[in-house]
């Protein structure tokens, strides 16, 4: 006799504005009938795992203690593009630093665009790689939705994250949420995370002949987190878990033992954040650069990501580009990590012009190295100051390639070849030119510009769509994580 099972709640959402997670939309219930033919108890394997998912609602949590209690975990990145959980960033970075075989989850939303959801998800995770999780859909929320309608959706989202990671991600949900609520027998190949608690053999929809991982408890205990968190079983060993995600480092391009150059629209450049703070100019290195507001804010909206990958240890002079008149920010922030750890360098953009030079760091062959530039500058956000983002360049300094780098002979580009007529200073002619930003009253500001935040922003709370985004882990990170797996696979 099942004594207890998981049944759908339309809709649930946590209390206070930090969205729905794993099992909200599910709620326990006694004394469940004995289950129709749809619907089978199946027992795990001889071996399993033990693992937890954690989001905001567990706080601050100490991972390197957490590493010695578990053997995964997955953390919420968001409520659809509702609400982006505040503590993903410190949790992804510091689960990786502590070894802890780590995945991502979505609270999805079938009312909502699926790939807005899904491409959220990827844009916080960044690229997928070797000891990560594939990302789990938490399909619990009918949004008001027919069960051939969420099919649909689920569908699009796992199709756009497989297309994009080359795995299968994985599925969360409850047996009887599938069953009344979805009842599609379409999804057979990708593994199950099924929630059903208080029993070791959870009842399994079809079409899954065996789930992956059960999530058998919300509120059990782990050394490191204060109060509950979920508890979840993986059915098979750490080979099993670590054969769902990819044994490939995501490698976006290389920079030549000489140098080179990443600019808007390359593959090592992304811009995050939401798309309706970006504004394009038709001018900059390469004939386009983009910006946004400068604001006050505690946590970063919008900023982008220069990733290098190097083709030969050795040190390089950094180099970004400021088209002349754009930039107003005084205190842009551009934070380097390199092979002796992480250097914060600000620069006065409103008086640069040209390549500006970050300064020279060295770097190894073997890590990923990233510059990372955030929107929250600390000035004021009423000041609608332009923060500009564009190319950057790199010059190898010494030995080999040896090149002054003083920008003279033009940016460098992905073949070590010089561009004539973009040197040091060749900001463009922008007299008379109309400047971002503007100080207006209005959405338009007085100079003709529309300000890249909207009328009255002055915080995370406030309307403006502001969300909380960090960069992916960095290069440093990623081989400690390395490293700690080959450790961890060896013991």
């Amino acid at each position: 006799m099942i004594t207890a099972s998981l049944i759908f709640a339309a809709n649930l959402l946590a209390p206070g504005d930090h969205g729905a997670v794993m099992g909200d939309g599910l709620r326990l219930q006694p004394n469940i009938p004995e289950p129709v033919a749809a619907l089978n108890n199946v027992c795990p394997g001889q071996e399993t795992l033990h693992g937890i998912d954690v989001s905001y609602y567990q706080g601050t949590i100490d991972w390197n203690t957490v590493a010695n209690e578990v053997d995964f975990a997955l953390i919420r990145v968001s409520h659809s593009t509702q609400i982006f959980d505040t503590q993903f960033d410190a949790n992804w970075a510091n689960a990786h630093a502590a070894g802890v075989p780590v995945g991502v989850y979505q609270y999805f939303e079938p009312d909502e665009d699926p790939i807005a959801q899904a491409d959220l998800l990827l844009e916080h995770m960044g690229p997928l790689m070797p000891g990560d999780l594939p990302p789990v859909i938490d399909v619990e929320s009918t949004g008001g939705q027919s069960g051939p309608q969420i099919a649909m959706a689920v569908q699009a989202w796992v199709e756009h994250v497989e297309a994009a990671l080359g795995v299968r991600p994985i599925i969360y949900t409850g047996p009887y949420f599938w069953q009344d609520n979805v009842g599609s027998d379409s999804f057979g190949d990708y593994p199950l995370w099924i929630a059903h608690y208080e029993t070791d053999c959870p009842l399994t929809p079809t079409p899954w002949p065996v789930w992956d991982f059960h999530q058998y408890s919300g509120s059990g205990s782990t050394v490191g987190i204060t109060g509950d968190v979920d508890q979840n079983t993986f059915n098979g060993s750490l080979d099993d878990l670590l054969a769902l995600g990819t044994d490939e480092v995501q490698i976006c391009g290389t920079i030549a033992a000489d140098g080179g150059q990443i600019d808007n629209g390359d593959d090592c450049y992304r811009l995050y954040g939401n798309s309706m703070f970006w504004r394009d100019e038709a001018v900059g290195q390469g004939g386009s650069h983009v910006w946004t507001n400068a604001t006050d804010n505690a946590d970063p909206s919008n900023y982008a990501i220069w990733r290098l990958w190097f083709e030969e240890t050795a040190a390089y002079e950094l180099e970004v580009y400021i088209e002349g008149g754009y930039g107003e920010s005084t205190q842009a922030t551009y934070e380097i990590v390199h092979s002796d750890g992480t250097t914060e360098v600000e620069i006065d953009q409103s008086s640069a012009s040209g390549w500006v030079s970050l300064g020279t760091f060295d770097f190894d062959s073997q890590s990923e190295f990233r510059v990372g530039l955030d929107d929250n500058t600390g000035e004021p956000n009423e000041a609608e100051l332009a923060i500009v983002f564009d190319a950057l360049r790199v010059t190898r300094i010494g030995g080999e390639g040896e090149s002054s780098g003083d920008g003279t002979g033009g940016p460098v580009d992905a073949d070590g070849d010089s561009d004539e007529g973009a040197g040091e200073g060749d900001g463009g002619d922008t007299e008379g030119a109309p400047q971002p930003g503007g100080t207006g009253d209005d959405a338009t500001g007085t100079d003709g510009y529309d300000p890249a935040l909207p009328a009255g922003a002055g915080g995370d709370d406030d309307g403006c769509g502001c969300r909380t985004n960090r960069a992916p882990p960095s290069g440093m990170l990623l081989l400690l994580l390395g490293m700690l797996w080959r450790r961890r696979r060896s013991a």
